[in-house]
């Protein structure tokens, strides 16, 4: 293209000396208004010039701006670059934290290990490390769906990439193509040009005035300067119209740069793009299969630590909940109490699935003879295991981060548990996994208002039936070891306006 251009430069060079040779060989014969016309003339090209360099000044403003907008558009990808990149190290570096807790638990574990597994201090370091792990997956899960997000958007963006360059390849050859069909037009008046050029040369300035002093008569020698005057004219034109030519042409091939730039800038983009991508896919399948590593390993040491739990609570008899439950199930038995509790869904609406026989459920109506209202007398609540007092495991959180809900009285299978204060037996489940066979007591409002519910959970058998009314210690259950046990006992919570609490705070013998 470059080579092109000097040729055509190299070429309107020609036509500016040969118009210099011409319009001195016309000046013999051109009249005074022929003159001015043509003074004219150059004054109308010269404010012609002006204007196209006022435009191509103009244009010039334009793509700065146009390029001062581009480099925001940058800065601002920039920004969200970083911020993507602190939200990755941020990522980062709460695994690696987790990585060391996890290390000084294998660690502690080890140490214990040397004396004995069986101990309660071996399992809770055990099941620190199941704590450490959990959240370890829960930051590698939001770590895959971030790469899973950008992986989408580049994906995305290379295919608009594509498109653009598509696009800018068929305007590349489509300006080629205009660029032929000038030059050749160029070359062709360019061409003629020439030919009429050298005729004048070797005429010379002489030849034009011999060719009108030799004529016959004064008619002939005026129809000789008009047949010269028109010549003259017609090559002007025939000028003027190579230059606009080649104007056109050097216009073409300055928007066929700005084309050819602009597609290797985005063919450059698009190659910075796949190699991320294949970068963030290699980042993707890394943290999928640590994730699937850890996952096996956290699927190891909550065995260990049931089993050895189980091993532990057989020995000293204070038998609870396995610790490492699955949390889906947990999670639906949860939401179907506190939707229970807070009226969302009647008890009728309840379609967990139970094992064992299935009580029908009923809609019940409370009236101010079966349960409290508004009174603190509600709180004042006796134990659910008669004669049973020693806790195998309290309210809160267990050493692995999982929440107990309530207080386990460890009491042999077939031991009475009674209703911790008056009520209406709202809920009767028997699940072969979370709280076993269990039974929902609701007792009225305290003297805030807030809802008390009672739940006894793992019974070996239930006593009661939903709507029952029950007085405060009567019988509703026995004892057993049904559903998330390691062993016999009372798992009892109260629970106010749905949110479990602390059950010591409200018992007394």
């Amino acid at each position: 293209m470059k080579q092109k251009l000097s040729k055509t430069a190299y070429k309107i060079l020609n036509l500016c000396l040969a118009a210099l040779f011409a319009a001195g060989a016309c000046f013999f014969y051109a009249p005074a208004g022929a003159a001015a016309q043509s003074t004219s003339s150059a004054e109308t090209q010269a404010g012609e010039s002006t204007e196209q360099a006022g435009e191509t000044t103009g244009q010039q403003a334009t793509e700065k701006a146009a390029g001062g907008s581009t480099e925001q558009a940058g800065d601002e990808s920039e920004d969200e670059t970083a911020d993507a990149a602190e939200a990755q190290l941020s990522l980062e570096e709460q695994k690696a934290l987790l990585e060391s807790n996890i290390k000084e638990s294998e660690e502690k574990l080890a140490e214990l290990a040397e004396e004995s597994k069986v101990t309660e201090e071996y399992i809770n370091a055990l099941d620190e490390k199941i704590g450490a792990l959990n959240e370890q997956l829960t930051v590698l899960s939001q770590q895959i769906t971030q790469y899973s997000e950008e992986t989408d958007a580049l994906e995305a963006e290379i295919e608009e990439n594509n498109a653009a360059v598509a696009e800018l390849e068929d305007e590349i050859a489509e300006i080629e193509a205009e660029l032929e069909r000038l030059n050749a037009l160029f070359d062709a008046k360019y061409e003629a040009y020439c030919i009429r050029m050298r005729a004048i040369y070797i005429s010379g300035s002489w030849g034009i005035i011999s060719a009108l002093l030799t004529s016959g008569d004064i008619s002939g020698f005026f129809t000789r300067y008009e047949m010269i005057k028109a010549v003259s004219k017609s090559d002007g034109e025939l000028l003027a119209e190579i230059q606009q030519e080649a104007a056109e042409i050097e216009a073409e091939g300055s928007a066929l740069d700005q084309k050819r730039a602009e597609l290797q800038k985005v063919q450059q983009q698009l190659t910075e793009k796949k190699e991320s991508l294949v970068e963030k896919q290699a980042a993707l399948e890394d943290a999928q299969e640590e994730l699937a590593g850890k996952k096996a390993t956290l699927s190891a040491d909550r065995a260990e630590s049931d089993s050895l739990y189980a091993e532990l609570t057989a020995e000293n008899g204070m038998y609870s909940e396995y610790k490492n439950e699955d949390s889906e199930l947990v999670a639906a038995v949860e939401q179907e109490i506190a939707d229970l509790i807070n009226g969302i869904i009647s008890a009728d609406d309840v379609t967990l699935a139970t094992t064992g026989e299935r009580d029908a459920d009923v809609s019940v109506e409370y009236t101010y003879t079966d349960v409290y209202s508004n009174s603190d007398a509600v709180l004042n609540m006796t134990y659910p295991a008669p004669g049973h007092y020693t806790v195998s495991c309290s309210f809160g959180r267990y050493s692995n981060g999982a929440n107990h809900t309530g207080t386990d009285f460890p009491c042999a299978t077939g031991s009475k548990i009674v209703a911790a204060q008056s009520g209406q037996v709202i809920r009767v489940k028997r699940l072969d996994y979370s709280y076993g066979y269990y039974v929902m007591i609701y007792h009225g409002t305290d003297s805030s208002g807030r809802s008390v519910v009672t739940l006894y959970a793992h019974n070996s058998s239930i006593l009661v039936s939903v709507g029952q009314t029950v007085s405060k210690g009567e019988t509703i259950a026995l004892s057993g070891s049904t559903g998330n046990s390691t062993g016999p006992h009372c798992h009892f919570e109260i629970r106010l306006n749905g949110t479990a609490v602390n059950p010591i705070n409200y018992l007394s013998k």
